[in-house]
Parts: structure tokens; sequence; C-alpha cells
């Protein structure tokens, strides 16, 4: 068996892989070091990840939710409460649904269930993925995120840790207490 021996062409190859591998961990907010930080809604009881690279914008004036914006600004993370009117959830997503598509979204994905729903879907060079919860009394708890499509493959991951993130608070019983992941996009 020879022995492996290391190279000039070998020791460069390294280094651009090694360079290659370190650009990668710090452009991509879904492989980066864990610097996610949690956002906690205290009115309506939630909370869910923000992702490495994320800024809030501003909190919504009513204290529902705040809005995040990444630092390249291409992308927009909205995290939010909300009481459903008739206290019907698959009702109201389904409502938000279609609310999305009559603001130009192409829905291509959606389910929608008693305790959550999750739905994706494009415009023009954008990605939408929106999750949301029932919570306690009425109410639930949702996030948008729009994203561009050349960075799909960037936040597939970043959706699947969110979803399992958006959760209520202790103590809170009629929510669901473990939702699916995320789907395809």
């Amino acid at each position: 068996m020879a022995a492996w021996r290391r190279t000039a062409t070998t020791e460069a190859a390294l280094r651009h892989a090694l360079l290659l591998t370190a650009a990668l961990f710090s452009s991509s907010p879904a492989l980066a070091a864990d610097d996610w930080t949690r956002y906690s809604n205290p009115r309506f009881a939630y909370s869910a990840a923000v992702p490495p690279g994320f800024t809030r914008q501003q909190e919504a004036d009513n204290g529902d939710g705040a809005t995040f914006r990444s630092d390249d600004g291409r992308s927009e993370l909205l995290i939010y409460g909300t009481m459903i009117e008739d206290g019907e959830f698959a009702g109201a997503a389904r409502n938000r649904i279609d609310r999305d598509r009559a603001d130009g979204w192409t829905i291509t994905y959606d389910k929608v269930t008693e305790g959550w729903a999750s739905y994706s879907g494009s415009r023009v060079a954008d990605v939408l993925y929106v999750r949301g919860i029932a919570l306690c009394d009425g109410n639930a708890a949702y996030f948008h995120l729009r994203y561009p499509r050349d960075a799909l493959k960037t936040f597939n991951g970043v959706i699947g840790r969110m979803v399992k993130s958006l959760r209520p608070a202790t103590g809170c019983d009629q929510a669901p207490r473990q939702a699916p992941g995320a789907a395809p996009n």
C-alpha cells in the first residue's frame, strides 16, 4: 500500500477546501455556528427561533410580534400572534393562504390541520414559507419567511429548525405538543 504524501498540489487543494468550508459557514444562515436567538412574545405566549444573520427591525405597536430582516436585506421574517375570530384554527389558516394567493403568491404546497398549518409558494424571484400553530384561548402564532429563490437550498435547513422552534409557552395544553417538520419548498 502506497503511503499518502502531501504535495504542493494537495496542500493547495486542502487550503482551498478549508477556505471554501469557512466561507460557507460564515455566509449561510443555515450552516453558521449556533448563533440563533429566541424571540418570545408575552402577549400571545409563544416563541420562535430567529436564524443568525437576521436583525429585528421593529416590534409591532400592538405587541403581537416583530419583523426581522436579513443582514443582506434580501430576506424578511415576520413572527406574530393573532386572535382567531371564530376560534377555528384550520379555517383561519386557509383564509391566510387565500390572502397570500390574492397578493400574487403561487402556493405550491399547503397542509392544514386543526393544530398546525404550513404552506409555501413563490412570486417572481422570491419564495414564501409560512408556518402557524394553534395556541391557547383561540389564538395562533405564525412565522412568514420570504427569501430569494436563489437561496432555496440555504433556507431549507433554516425552515426546518424554525418549524420545530415555533411553540406555545409552557402550560398551553390546547396547542399541539409536536407538529411535524417542514415540508419541501
